[in-house]
């Protein structure tokens, strides 16, 4: 195939993986992999949903085909993949976190938003809340927290911390709390600090309550960018919400260097933007329609790196978790 041919089969291949995502969004909506855990027939399974036949098996039949499920003869069922993380019975089910996340991230009707511009009221204040639902991101992202993102902050802090134990620990923005809680979980003499808005740390609380952990975690409320958040910390978590302090970041590296103790330590997850704003490719795309409505939040990983050892601090540690860049700092 030359060249031309090539480049013409790339973009029917990108029209094919569009069908794609519909189909397995379709499916997740219609909540088809929490009956297929067990091998089941057309005929059994039409009659559990109360959805038509003839259109059911269809759908199956392109499952199988794109391989999100499989079938054997005349049965159905889950991959090992699909069991895991889209079958509501599984406690690792991720399937609520991608339907929200393919709603928030929508593109529908990027035509108009290109033609007519962002949302005023949006562009003028620049807040992530007026664009997102941040209670409901907390609570149907905890599975992806735990997918992602706990692992690799247990293994560095069991590193840090072998000789020694922190005693003061905050999860700066925390959503859920989920990362705070499993610090004091692995570090038993720690007490902890959730520092989340009004609405959020309802989620916060209830995982808080989960975990028997209500005599050693407290949850405060605020806006971590213009309240006091507290000091006399060692460690202090900060994922995923240093773009949201974009248009104060010098006086928000400021608090937290304040809010450490001696030799304190930030976890730092960012988006690890390039200075061009072209990488990483699936976090641009990820963020563009909540910048087409309005916001102006991202901040290059090399400006907020400069801004941190501009403070003082020094860079300890650094490593890559997907797309996401962490990055551990010390006073």
């Amino acid at each position: 195939m030359d060249n031309k041919n090539l480049l013409a089969n790339t973009y029917y291949t990108m029209v094919s993986n569009h069908r794609e995502s519909q189909l397995f969004f379709s499916a997740l909506q219609l909540d088809i992999f929490s009956y297929l855990d067990e091998e089941i027939s057309i005929e059994e399974l039409a009659d559990r949903t109360n959805y038509n036949m003839r259109n059911l098996k269809l759908l199956l039949n392109a499952l199988a085909a794109i391989h999100l499920i499989d079938k054997h003869q005349d049965k159905y069922v889950n991959t090992i993949e699909g069991q895991k993380y889209l079958s509501k019975a599984s406690t690792s089910y991720l399937g609520e976190s991608i339907l929200f996340r393919n709603v928030m991230m929508s593109l529908d009707n990027i035509e108009n938003r290109v033609r007519f511009g962002p949302d005023n009221t949006i562009t003028e204040h620049n807040q992530g809340q007026k664009v997102y639902d941040f209670a409901k991101l907390a609570k149907v992202c905890i599975p992806e927290i735990y997918l992602w993102r706990i692992e690799p902050l247990i293994a560095l802090m069991n590193k840090i911390y072998q000789d020694t134990e922190p005693s003061k620990i905050l999860d700066l923005g925390g959503g859920s709390g989920a990362m705070g809680i499993e610090l004091c979980k692995i570090f038993p003499n720690a007490k902890g600090v959730i520092f989340e808005g009004p609405k959020v740390s309802l989620v916060a609380e209830d995982l808080v309550s989960k975990n028997n952990l209500n005599s050693r975690i407290t949850i405060q409320e605020g806006d971590f960018i213009k309240d006091d958040i507290g000091n006399g910390y060692d460690i202090i978590i900060a994922s995923g919400i240093i773009d949201f302090a974009k248009d104060h970041l010098d006086n928000f590296i400021k608090k937290l260097y304040d809010a450490l103790n001696k030799n304190g330590i930030i976890y730092l997850i960012t988006h690890g933007f390039s200075e061009d704003y072209l990488e990483p490719s699936e976090t641009v795309l990820g963020w563009l329609s909540s910048h087409l409505d309005g916001l102006d939040l991202l901040l290059p990983d090399k400006v907020i790196q400069d801004s941190m050892t501009d403070r003082g601090f020094r860079l300890y540690k650094q490593d890559k978790s997907g797309n996401l860049s962490i990055k551990v700092y010390q006073k």
